[in-house]
């Protein structure tokens, strides 16, 4: 079987800077793998580039088989959305939509009836303690339900690899705790993932842990 997710000697230049520096990378079906190192070191650039969301100046992202990033860029977008669930340090919300409505979005755009979609975005609500704050406007949660409302999203669409950059940064230990507990039931789910995290504990729970320094692993 192909790994869900294959990095060869990825390169990424800014001018004449190469911010990541022939970085490879294999992640298993159910396998959670920490991303550590110092601020400034290419870890978000590295992971931009894994999501689709930068694309590499050399080096191939090889997604259960397939070179991702030689596809064109319609299709490219459609294995995003399908493949990978992206948590940010901000949730990156959309403030105007319910909690629900923002965790139902991507499978709604995937081809989901609105009423599939929201079934499932119900279910991961529940799952992660927020089924009483399903109706509830992004702007109106907490920095902890927001984070994890995100995670949801991330999880809607039941994705291959789900990549988590900070996603504790900016809480508090008993938020973050939640948040770790949600980021476990996407490797339960059986979805590889990849976090960039500074927080020892999430890099202690991960099955193993990639230091990256000046750009190389």
């Amino acid at each position: 079987m192909p790994k869900v997710l294959r990095c060869e000697s990825l390169v990424r230049r800014l001018g004449a800077h190469d911010v990541v520096r022939g970085a490879s990378l294999d992640l298993d079906e159910a396998e959670a793998v920490a991303l550590v190192g110092p601020s400034g070191c290419g870890k978000t650039t590295l992971l931009q580039m894994i999501g689709l969301l930068d694309r590499p100046s050399a080096g191939r992202v090889v997604l259960a088989g397939h070179d991702a990033w030689s596809l064109d860029d319609a299709v490219r977008a459609e294995v995003r959305l399908a493949w990978i669930g992206f948590v940010f340090q901000q949730n990156n919300l959309v403030e105007a939509l319910s909690a629900r409505e923002n965790v139902a979005l991507p499978a709604w755009r995937l081809g989901s009836s609105r009423r599939e979609a929201e079934r499932a975005a119900d279910a991961l609500l529940e799952r992660f303690g927020l089924a009483a704050r399903r109706d509830a406007p992004a702007s109106e949660l907490s920095v902890g339900e927001a984070q994890r409302v995100a995670i949801a999203r991330a999880l809607v669409n039941r994705p291959r690899l789900v990549l988590a950059d900070e996603p504790t940064g900016s809480l508090d230990s008993a938020s973050a705790d939640v948040v770790m507990e949600a980021l476990a039931a996407a490797s339960a789910l059986g979805a590889a993932l990849l976090v960039v995290t500074h927080d020892l504990r999430i890099a202690a729970r991960a099955g193993r842990t990639v230091e990256m320094r000046d750009g190389r692993l």
